[in-house]
């Protein structure tokens, strides 16, 4: 049986628990989550464009510069300030919540 989203899940709760087991910073678990992230790809949700344009809004955030988007998502977490980093782990967390 293939799970809707399985690869997208699976990805999003290591996202999760990157965000969440750790002690660091908010932006350094953000760097952290941002390899499972980048890991999905618009492609996986062409069937549901609600979760698409979700999906689409969180690289926004992380990354604006598409050109080179890991190092790009990279720099921009690092340098954001923790209210911007929090929203964005908020919207990670939503996100994988709306993927079961």
């Amino acid at each position: 049986m293939d799970v809707k989203y399985s690869n997208a899940r699976a990805q999003f709760f290591s996202a999760v628990r990157a965000l969440a087991t750790s002690a660091d910073s908010i932006q350094n678990r953000l760097i952290e989550a941002n390899d499972s992230i980048l890991a999905v790809t618009l492609d996986e949700f062409e069937g549901d464009p609600e979760l698409k344009i979700k999906f689409a809004r969180i690289l926004d955030l992380l990354a604006v510069d598409r050109d080179e988007i890991e190092v790009a998502a990279v720099e921009n977490t690092a340098h954001m300030s923790e209210i911007e980093a929090t929203k964005i782990a908020e919207l990670i967390c939503e996100f994988f919540y709306e993927l079961g």
